[in-house]
């Protein structure tokens, strides 16, 4: 029997903001990066543990900001075209200079994919499924 790891009700209750599609197609695609760390050791649990459904909500919340980035083409102030959100680096405030730091979509994308790998790894540490395996174990248990 498959579980869920976190439902939209629960997502709800921790503070969640998604509405159900929104939050269906995003938890798809956490629970696949779950799956992917823990080597499918959630699959056939009757419960999931608390740790995996607050590693779950952290997890939405940062794809949701990698989904919310604005990557629109903007000019700087040599008019070439950036593709990529800027950070205010220097600003001025009598000759009215401002600098930016331009982070490419690539290299943003890239961040949060960090920050989803960190989440996993700080939630699920020293988790364990109904057998006494841990989630992050690296290795093969056997019968596995």
């Amino acid at each position: 029997m498959y579980l869920t790891y976190l439902t939209f009700e629960e997502y709800i209750e921790m503070g969640g903001t998604l509405d159900a599609t929104t939050f269906s197609d995003i938890a798809y695609e956490a629970e696949s990066y779950i799956d992917w760390y823990t080597f499918n050791r959630l699959w056939n649990e009757s419960e999931i543990p608390e740790r995996v459904k607050t590693c779950m909500y952290h997890i939405i919340g940062l794809m949701q900001k990698e989904m919310d980035l604005d990557f629109n083409g903007s000019s700087n102030a040599t008019g070439t075209e950036q593709t990529g959100t800027g950070q205010v680096a220097r600003q001025s405030n009598d000759g009215v200079s401002i600098s930016y730091n331009i982070i490419s979509a690539k290299d943003a994308i890239e961040m949060a994919r960090k920050d989803v790998d960190n989440t996993i790894k700080r939630y699920l540490q020293g988790v364990t499924n109904s057998l006494g395996r841990k989630l992050l174990y690296r290795g093969i248990y056997p019968d596995e």
